[in-house]
């Protein structure tokens, strides 16, 4: 720190200092010369001369300390700089110098006491305010090391360092915007300094501006491209915008430049598990636990992957583990509920949830699971209401729309007003809650609804719809409120206890003229099938199963045909086995879908958009669901209170299909096969 102050010279002596023995002084002309030169030994040659003659003079020792300190001989300078302060205890000068060198020694406290004696005894000495500030950053005093360093650039305004050091104090207060100033400050006056553009992104992660973090880490990468600590800085900026494939890059190049890391080990584990690459994930959480075997968030990311890994016993263990170095880790808490809701256990998953709500309030997450569970039990006064967090989630699928017009949730009368139905989430879930449509209507409301392409032929079948709109395609015709579909339910009062609703849209009918003619009559029960849903669903694992599989479990003497717009690759052999007809290419929309089926005499699907559609046409439709089911379905029971003519059948094994194929396989049997023909609807 040495460089950030003036050099010594006998004019900084008070005005009362005794003067000189002329060869004293001739000596002392000396030792400032070779200082200036850069003559240390010379210059401490001609103090220990001056010694010989003098031992008590002030500006000799001064120098001396100064030559030490130079030479980096810290022990010696500080001692030196003691001498002279013993002969004359107020100059400011040399408690500033006793700063630097305490500083360089690490001994902060020390240090602070040197820098505040100079402020005390001289507030503009150069360089006082300055070492005071660096030595309180030092003793984590951030409210005392801000002030410090305003002061100092009050003299120094231009000073870079003070800029950003003032920053880190700032940031260590989470006073982000202001410290994000100070940033902006010491990048204005040195626009390639490396770790003021790091900790400005560190701050633009605070404030979750994620890709401001981004751009300043790709700018201090490229000036300095060996810093392990800005590729990690940039991989969790990625992470956060759910750019997974970008952070998994960017924490590998942190441990290619220094293996072993924690942090990329631990972030990299979880940006893995974010694309789906569990083995993995749990390969990286576990060398992460290696190199720090008692941090308990790395035990709860593993936890989280290994329940994602269907490894539940040892999730479970790792969650233990981690609340018992933190028992109140939130995240741990959040991945025992997760495990539980998967076993089954849905009233002891809400006690994990209500307890990281207790810990993290405005976590949404946590907020959002703890209605899920409410709502799965069939408390939908309570759980309702919870699902409103969801648009606080992060990476949650769908945005939030900002209309400037308010969000009705059934408090304002609607007689006479235009509100705006808009989807979000899947088209299944457009499917199921358009219903709201006719209620709407008869409350007087004029109902526009806005729908994914797909879904708009099929929709415009609604009672009481005034205008169907494509979703992002033109100008919205004006509204006095909106409402997301999924956010109906609850203005409306949804309930339990509701009476389920019948057929409330129907096929085209020329298009389902269309398709009888194409079929022509039937020789033998129709069956409709969708045995999986989209691959990107991140569900999809667990609710689709194998077209093989399904396609067993289905007796004899039944027509088969597949109502998937997209079949898989594997599933093809099986179809052909079975002689299951793949109409697909001929699903041009859900219109198309609606009309075939029509066609059918019984659909069977997993929980997919298609098997909206058919129970939204009143058809009748059994769904597959898994043993922990999307909560619209509930818990235990075959029937539902949304569609009058569905049926479920539920796993009774996490995972496992076959008690659902075989109670399948028993019910197409009795009460399809062996129907008297024309009795089937």
């Amino acid at each position: 720190m040495d460089n950030l102050f003036p050099a010594f010279s006998k004019d900084s002596r008070g005005p009362d200092a005794a003067p000189f023995p002329s060869d004293v002084d001739q000596l002392i002309d000396d030792a400032i010369a070779a200082l200036d030169q850069g003559h240390t030994h010379l210059a401490r040659s001609r103090l220990e001369q001056a010694l010989k003659l003098s031992d008590e003079q002030f500006d000799v020792w001064h120098l001396l300390g100064v030559a030490s300190l130079r030479d980096r001989a810290l022990p010696q300078a500080c001692a030196f700089f003691e001498r002279a302060l013993q002969i004359d205890p107020d100059v400011a000068m040399t408690h500033v110098s006793l700063g630097v060198a305490l500083m360089e020694l690490q001994e902060h406290a020390r240090a602070a006491l040197a820098f505040g004696k100079a402020v005390e005894l001289d507030p503009a000495e150069p360089g006082a305010h300055l070492g005071h500030g660096m030595a309180q950053l030092a003793l984590k005093q951030w409210e005392s090391a801000a002030a410090s360093l305003g002061l100092a650039l009050e003299q120094q305004p231009d000073n870079a360092e003070a800029h950003f050091n003032r920053g880190n104090a700032l940031l260590e207060l989470r006073k982000f915007e202001d410290a994000l100033v100070s940033y902006e400050k010491a990048l204005g006056i040195q626009p390639d300094h490396v770790s003021a553009l790091i900790n400005r992104a560190h701050v633009f992660v605070a404030l979750r501006r994620y890709e401001d973090a981004i751009r300043s880490c790709q700018r201090a990468n490229v000036l300095q491209p060996d810093l392990p600590s800005s590729f990690t800085l940039l991989g969790d900026a990625c992470l956060a915008m759910n750019g997974h494939a970008e952070a998994l890059s960017s924490y590998e190049h942190a441990l290619a430049l220094q293996p072993g890391q924690f942090a990329p080990l631990v972030n990299s584990g979880i940006a893995l598990l974010k694309l789906g690459r569990v083995n993995e994930a749990i390969q990286k959480l576990e060398q992460a636990l290696a190199v720090e075997p008692a941090h308990a968030t790395a035990m709860s990311n593993l936890a989280g992957a290994l329940r994602e890994a269907e490894r539940w016993d040892e999730a479970w263990e790792h969650c233990n583990n981690a609340l018992k170095i933190d028992p109140a880790h939130a995240g741990a808490h959040m991945n025992r509920g997760n495990i539980l809701l998967d076993r089954g256990d849905v009233r002891a998953a809400r006690d994990a949830f209500a307890k990281v709500v207790s810990l993290q309030p405005h976590d949404p997450e946590s907020q959002w699971s703890l209605g899920w569970c409410d709502l799965l039990m069939g408390d939908w006064d309570r759980g309702l209401p919870q699902l409103e967090w969801r648009w606080k989630k992060p990476g949650f699928t769908s945005a939030p729309r900002n209309f400037s017009k308010p969000l009705w949730l059934g408090r304002e009368d609607l007689r006479g007003r235009t509100i705006l139905l808009h989807a979000e989430q899947g088209l299944g879930d457009t499917v199921q809650f358009c219903r709201y449509v006719t209620q709407l209507s008869a409350m007087g409301a004029r109902v526009l609804l806005e729908v994914p392409a797909p879904l708009y032929k099929l929709v415009g079948s609604l009672r009481g719809v005034t205008q169907v709109i494509v979703k992002g395609e033109g100008f919205l015709p004006p509204f006095d409120f909106h409402c997301p579909l999924m956010s109906l339910p609850l203005a409306m009062g949804a309930s339990v206890t509701m009476k389920p609703a019948g057929a409330y849209l129907q096929a085209d009918t020329a298009l389902t003229r269309a398709w009888a003619d194409r079929l022509g009559s039937p020789r033998n029960p129709r069956v409709g099938l969708v045995w999986s849903g989209n691959a990107l669903h991140r569900n999809d694992r667990r609710r689709s199963l194998s077209a093989a599989a399904l396609l067993h479990a289905i007796p004899a003497g039944m027509d088969l045909y597949s109502l998937q717009k997209d079949v898989r690759a594997d599933d093809r052999p099986a179809m052909q086995q079975y002689g299951v007809a793949d109409l697909s290419d001929d699903l041009h929309s859900f219109a198309d879908t609606a009309a075939l089926i029509e066609q059918m005499d019984v659909i069977v699907a997993v929980d997919t958009s298609v098997a909206h559609v058919a129970a939204a046409l009143g058809k009748r439709t059994w769904i597959l669901l898994t043993k922990m089911p999307d909560w619209r379905w509930l818990l235990e029971r075959d029937d539902t209170p949304w569609y009058e003519s569905v049926r479920l059948f539920r796993q009774s094994r996490w995972g496992q299909w076959d008690d659902v194929l075989s109670k399948l396989n028993q019910s197409l049997h009795m009460e399809v096969a062996q129907a008297p023909k024309g009795q089937l609807q």
